[in-house]
């Protein structure tokens, strides 16, 4: 062998290498589209069908609003446990009795207002028939 065929053969099974592991790698695919966002058309439904929805709608979110009252009673009475059981001085036991007995009155007052929001009769929107008065202009000045 020549030494000008030595630098060459390196070179040629360089190509040949490169060539074959190029050929083995597949193409990168194209990224593929975003899935298409669902078009949501809130068509205006009948007057009773529109109470009946809203109805729905004030029921679902009084029921949330019960279940976190209920919750926050529950981490309430959680919290008035550990107080009382790290306290031996008889006046202050006392206080946390009449805060926690306030506290009890005043969740009972949540659950009832929020069951008799759900339970009330739909009051008309006072929106719905009033005109808006027209917005002062300063053309005149």
């Amino acid at each position: 062998m020549t030494n000008s065929s030595r630098n060459f053969l390196p070179v040629v099974l360089a190509t040949l290498f490169a060539g074959t592991a190029m050929a083995q790698v597949p193409p990168p695919k194209p990224a593929s589209p975003p899935p298409p966002r669902p078009v949501i058309v809130n068509q205006p439904p009948s007057s009773a069908g529109a109470q009946q929805w809203q109805r729905q709608v004030d029921r679902q979110q009084v029921q949330n609003q019960q279940n976190q009252n209920a919750v926050r009673e529950q981490m309430r009475q959680g919290s008035l446990d550990r107080q009382r059981a790290n306290t031996a001085n008889p006046a202050l036991l006392n206080q946390l009795d009449s805060a926690d007995r306030s506290q009890q009155q005043l969740y009972r007052a949540r659950q009832d207002d929020a069951t008799r929001r759900i339970q009330a009769p739909p009051r008309p929107d006072p929106e719905a028939g009033r005109v808006q008065p027209a917005k002062p202009s300063s053309a005149g000045r």
